[in-house]
């Protein structure tokens, strides 16, 4: 039996405890010689047995009671301030480590009925008084800065099962390998968010915000926090276009190819997106080529109207780099050879005919050149109905005022919205914040989230090439179902070495896989969050994969048998009875799955990579 501890026995100590007492109050009048001697002795026992009994009630009324803890954000400061001297850590709330103990305390209440659960003494509630004895027991238990949390979701037990709780510390160092956080709806992601949120901003580090749902109160926290850092707030939503920035998701990139890729992603894949792409392409190098820069707005333009315009002011660049100073001479004379009805061979047909004939043909074009001639000369219907596919999506992009978010005018001086790139962002050290209206125009701010996260992408490629000093950033991506993209797989693949911390929240692994498109991807995704940060999940499959991630542990079970047995030849009251109980070892999962979906609000359970496992609770921030 050793090594065994039963925590739910009857309180048996009570009685002595009681006993002791008693003996204490009458032993003065009792008439014992020396009796002030054998006094000391009785307050000794009492006070043991007291304390055990203290002990007892205090876990009873843990495992009992629900409770939500409040935080002012002055005392978080503090809280962070020493952690981050002590330990180089953030601070995550307030719980303790997960050990063997506690799973085999879990092991225990799984096994029982949950009548059977033991809370304050059942006779309480029957006296007079007994309303009055139990809220003052509460206030005696209760823990600081506390409140009782009576939703109907989740267990008390979980947490409760530890009296002794500490700091929970989540190490700087360790969410460089980039962090899941899990749960579903209304479990506290969220508010998880705004403790981490909070502290990012006061240590300074870059911070960038992809919500989903727009949360008020989160977006709310980040620029009051924000305010008092001194910190620039940038704030992006296409549903509230007077108070948002201007945000070019196009700006950044180190290879031509990688715009028309933003574009082209946001597409089912098929034929179509590849030739989409194709024609994209080529509109963008010839963008490149005249010294434009591309942008949503342009490459509508020329999907709309075709490239004909930049066709030819590419090729007049290109005659003129060439040094053929007679090419309008040249292309007239190339006109008036070919003939034909008036107007029937325009004028940058013949300047295309001239340049195959002069420079072309003989391995001296331009690539982007080349390509625009090819778009150019396509078969129109064809084209069309292949960038008919994509215009849909441009529209809702480039046009209206989303148009003017998204590609900003510089020369526009009546529109006061400052204009921002994700890579200034970071060189400035701003925080920016972005809230989606997915609710009422999910396709639109899903492109938009996707595209801004693949400029995340090229500028975080740029600070791991090009950068001599590497910047801190913290991504956090709410419902990244909602965004996610190969850009944002490079991210948590590669971004460690940029300097790149990523918090990403989701609800079910399947939101991943069927965002993904199949389950190897979903896999890498989660196999590059190496921090699991896990609140109250529905989902079983969601579930089990974090309690295979912790691991197993042995847990000790009391086996106890009985019988009895009558001679055949023995007296009618004679009969044999034996009782035996025996201690064994099973292997058990650490968190059971059962726990992780029992999770009150606001609770969760910590697994930091190759670390400790920890289970907290995430506090209310006030002020």
């Amino acid at each position: 039996m050793t090594g065994y501890i039963n925590h739910f026995r009857p309180v048996y100590e009570t009685r002595a405890w009681l006993v002791w007492l008693l003996a204490f109050v009458l032993l003065p009048v009792s008439g014992m010689p020396d009796w002030w001697a054998f006094e000391l002795l009785i307050l000794a026992a009492a006070m043991l047995r007291g304390t055990q009994v203290w002990k007892a009630l205090r876990f009873r009324m843990a495992i009992s009671t629900k409770w939500l803890s409040t935080l002012p954000v002055s005392r978080l400061f503090a809280l962070q301030k020493k952690m981050r001297a002590e330990s180089n850590s953030m601070y995550l709330g307030t719980g303790f480590e997960w050990t063997q103990k506690h799973c085999q305390i879990a092991h225990d209440i799984l096994r029982m009925p949950t009548t059977d659960i033991p809370g304050l003494p059942k006779w309480l509630g029957k006296t007079r008084h007994g309303r009055q004895i139990e809220e003052a027991i509460e206030k005696i238990f209760a823990p600081a800065d506390s409140i009782r949390d009576r939703e109907p979701q989740g267990v008390s037990w979980i947490h409760g099962m530890e009296p002794d709780k500490v700091t929970v510390p989540f190490h700087y160092k360790a969410m460089g390998a980039h962090t899941a956080v899990g749960g579903t709806t209304g479990a506290g992601k969220t508010r998880t968010y705004e403790v981490i949120s909070t502290q990012v901003i006061h240590l300074g580090d870059v911070l960038i915000v992809i919500d989903p749902k727009n949360d008020k109160d989160w977006k709310a926290r980040v620029e009051r926090e924000c305010a008092r850092a001194g910190r620039k707030f940038l704030y992006f939503s296409q549903a509230k276009p007077l108070e948002s920035i201007r945000l070019n998701p196009l700006e950044n990139w180190s290879q031509p190819s990688e715009i028309p890729g933003r574009i082209a992603q946001l597409m089912e894949e098929g034929p179509f997106r590849d030739f989409a792409f194709l024609f994209i392409d080529r509109a963008v190098k010839g963008e490149l080529y005249v010294g434009d820069k591309p942008n949503l707005r342009s490459i509508l333009k020329y999907a709309q109207a075709g490239v004909a315009i930049l066709l030819e002011r590419s090729l007049t660049r290109f005659f003129q780099d060439a040094g053929l100073t007679n090419w309008e001479e040249l292309v007239a004379t190339t006109i008036n050879q070919i003939g034909g009805r008036p107007g029937s061979v325009t004028p940058v047909d013949a300047m295309a005919l001239l340049y195959n004939e002069r420079f072309a043909r003989h391995d001296h074009g331009n690539e982007a050149i080349d390509g625009l001639i090819a778009t150019h000369t396509h078969d129109r219907d064809h084209y069309t109905r292949v960038i008919a596919s994509v215009m849909p999506l441009l529209q809702m992009l480039a046009t209206g005022e989303t148009g003017l978010m998204l590609a900003p005018k510089v020369d526009d001086f009546e529109d006061e919205r400052e204009i921002w790139d994700i890579d200034r962002i970071i060189k400035q050290k701003a925080v920016l914040y972005m809230g989606f209206d997915s609710l009422s125009n999910s396709i639109v701010q899903k492109a938009i989230a996707s595209m801004v996260l693949a400029d995340v992408a090229a500028v975080c490629g740029a600070i791991y090439n090009f950068y001599k000093e590497t910047p801190d950033v913290v991504l956090m991506i709410d419902e990244v179902a909602e965004a996610i993209n190969e850009q944002v797989i490079q991210i948590l693949n590669k971004g460690r070495g940029a300097g790149f911390k990523a918090f990403v929240a989701f609800q079910t692994r399947s939101d991943l896989e069927a965002k993904l498109g199949n389950a190897s991807k979903m896999l890498q995704v989660l196999g590059n969050l190496n921090n699991q940060i896990i609140l109250r999940l529905e989902d079983t499959d969601t579930a089990k994969w974090f309690s295979e991630k912790v691991g197993d542990t042995v847990i000790r079970n009391i086996q106890v048998s009985g019988g009895t047995s009558r001679g055949s030849e023995g007296h009618l009251g004679e009969f044999n009875g034996s009782i035996t109980r025996s201690l064994q070892q099973e292997t058990a999962p650490l968190i059971p799955t059962a726990l992780i979906q029992r999770l009150p609000n606001l609770q969760y359970f910590l697994r930091i990579s190759g670390g400790a496992v920890y289970q907290g609770r995430i506090p209310i921030l006030q002020g």
